[in-house]
């Protein structure tokens, strides 16, 4: 059960974090994103991507 309350400790300060940085330091907040949305695209490429690469 301690093990369950750490991992929602550190969403809850995760998030919070986050917002924190998204009002003070928007840029870096850009930055991660945009860092996590290009490492999620080249781990699970689209079916659209997919024949992009089949058609090179």
């Amino acid at each position: 059960m301690g093990l369950v309350g750490l991992a929602f400790l550190g969403v809850v300060l995760g998030a919070a974090g986050t917002e924190f940085l998204r009002v003070k330091r928007p840029d870096i907040i850009e930055k991660i994103e945009d860092s996590a949305k290009r490492f999620v695209d080249s781990v699970y490429p689209t079916k659209s991507d997919d024949e992009k690469t089949q058609k090179k």
